[in-house]
């Protein structure tokens, strides 16, 4: 069996919010869709996370992080919660 070659592998289609996030510091996130800004997470004192958008609006609180994110990734009520796409959590150093 030879190696796969990255370059000949097809590229399997993205899913997901289209937003990345950036952990700033431990419990701080940021975000960012096609470079444009899209809101912040702060972890709270109780473990929460608070989720404000763009303008610094409170979004909310919510016991995950991924809620959180969620809640920025598309206007309220505009899909249904079973119909979102997937959160996608990476680390990268």
């Amino acid at each position: 069996m030879s190696p796969v070659d990255s370059r000949s592998a097809p590229r399997r289609p993205r899913t997901g919010t289209g937003i990345v996030w950036a952990r700033v510091e431990d419990g701080f996130h940021v975000g960012s869709r096609d470079g444009d800004f899209v809101g912040y997470i702060d972890r709270l004192p109780d473990g929460r996370y608070q989720a404000y958008d763009s303008r610094s609006r409170s979004a909310g609180t919510f016991p995950e992080l991924t809620a959180a994110m969620r809640a920025l990734a598309s206007p309220p009520a505009a899909t249904p919660a079973a119909d979102q796409p997937p959160i996608e959590l990476r680390e990268i150093r």
